[in-house]
């Protein structure tokens, strides 16, 4: 069945893919997947596509051509997948449904199911209950074990040996000890009816066959049991199109209905995880960085300057470099991700270089008796030449990264825009609006001055 889509995975351009495997029996993301699916009714094809810098087409596009070619052949459950460069990581789409008993839970997965399939953008969507292979099941019965002289332990023991074998005795070759292990003939333990024919001994070391103590049934049950919160849990899972709508808005959209959805299914709980659970953790994270890194520049700027409200202005041209960084987003059509919020984080321990030399040359020439207007100006004038070289050697230092001249790794271009831009369009307003920024400070002090050292005037008699 699997050679109807290897068919197709070979028609892709040898300059987009380097190779592709087959895998049957085993459907695995990763070696730390513990929902891995075995069993000879699933086949999984992994495509290795070469370098993004060196196709034209990214491998959406590529999903979706397959997509059509594949079509939906007769007999075959196909879905799509592709390992997200991170973070985030996970799924698109992961809710969680918790509950006691899967009578409960699996309804209300199918209706959430239909709901997300039903929204436009969304792809590949299915849930994590998944049958497991044809078993056969040997239940006991108490009393007629019980009148036989056998126990459940002594059944399940021998019901084991006689399919998994038994260690009935060693044998010493030399310095090798080779164990003997006993079990049923290998003809036999491929029938499913030789189990009834299993003889199970007693205390009394009769022969009791198993089928007059238990009761042989053939059915299927789950691949793996999924739980979370001590509660049973199927997920529905999917993909999205992030040109049609986000993680963020499908999973907002859901989460709406989430009440109405509580009122049809009192018994069941309903959890948001997957790439929106962990957008939110990596959010928070990143929002505790960015506090601790302000507050450290913060702390060692008024050590330096020996006042608080220098370190303060200082520190107001970092928003200025967060504008210029969605500017230079919004220009390239670029999506404001997360490595590039990492890239903010970065340019805020870069951007307030400038900012620092601008004061600290403004303190130095009222030190030298310059007043407040003449220390500005001098300051505007002799500073933006350095200003501007620092800038625009560091701007040309990060920006071959952002756009891959010499080589694309679109991992850290988020990062690398980030940093270029925001510090090259911060910079260039730092110097135009710190002076005015630094005038507005000396006359909100004079005012303040003026207002706590004003007498009361004295009562006229």
């Amino acid at each position: 069945l699997v050679k109807t889509v290897e068919e197709k995975v070979a028609e892709i351009p040898s300059e987009e893919m380097d190779d592709y495997t087959t895998k049957v029996g085993l459907q695995k993301v990763n070696v730390t997947d513990a929902a891995a699916n075995r069993g000879t009714h699933y086949a999984q094809v992994l495509v290795y596509l070469t370098p993004e810098a060196n196709r034209s087409r990214d491998s959406k596009a590529i999903i979706d051509e397959l997509r059509a070619k594949v079509g939906d052949p007769e007999g075959l459950k196909i879905e799509f997948d592709r390992p997200n460069p991170g973070p985030p990581t996970g799924r698109a789409i992961s809710i969680g449904v918790q509950g006691a008993y899967y009578e409960e839970i699996l309804p209300a997965v199918q209706e959430m199911q239909k709901r997300v399939s039903a929204v436009k953008g969304t792809s590949d969507v299915t849930n994590s209950y998944e049958i497991g292979k044809e078993e056969v099941q040997v239940h006991v019965n108490g009393a007629e074990a019980a009148a036989a002289g056998l126990s459940v332990s002594s059944i399940g023991t021998t019901v084991r040996a006689a399919f998994e074998g038994i260690v009935a005795t060693k044998v010493r070759l030399l310095d090798e000890e080779i164990d003997v292990r006993v079990s049923l003939p290998l003809v036999d333990r491929s029938d499913p009816e030789s189990i009834q024919e299993i003889q199970v001994a007693n205390a009394r070391g009769n022969l009791v066959p198993l089928r007059r103590v238990a009761e042989i049934q053939r059915t299927q049950s789950l691949s793996y049991y999924s739980h979370e919160d001590n509660r049973r849990e199927v997920k529905v899972l999917g993909n999205v199109d992030a040109e049609v709508i986000s993680s963020q808005e499908i999973n907002a959209q859901m989460a709406a209905q989430v009440p109405e959805l509580q009122k049809m299914f009192p018994k069941v709980k309903f959890v948001f995880g997957g790439e929106n659970e962990d957008t939110q953790e990596s959010l928070a994270s990143l929002r505790r960085a960015f506090l601790m890194a302000v507050f450290g520049i913060l702390m060692i700027l008024i050590l330096t300057f020996k006042n608080i409200l220098q370190p303060i202005l200082v520190i107001m041209t970092i928003p200025l470099g967060v504008i210029s960084v969605i500017w230079a987003f919004a220009i390239h059509g670029m999506p404001f991700s997360f490595l590039g919020m990492i890239g903010i984080v970065a340019l805020s321990g870069v951007i307030v270089n400038n900012s620092i030399v601008m004061v600290d040359f403004i303190n130095k020439r009222r030190e030298e008796g310059l007043d407040r207007f003449e220390s500005i100006y001098e300051a505007g004038r002799m500073r933006v030449r350095p200003i501007f070289l620092t800038t625009i050697t560091t701007v040309f230092g990060i920006l071959p990264t952002a756009y891959g001249w010499g080589g694309l790794d679109p991992f850290v271009v988020p990062v690398a825009m980030a940093l270029g831009w925001g510090m090259f369009f911060g910079s260039a307003q730092a110097i135009f609006v710190l002076p005015s920024m630094v005038a507005i400070l000396d006359d909100m002090q004079s005012l303040l001055r003026k207002v706590f050292r004003r007498k009361p005037q004295e009562a006229s008699v």
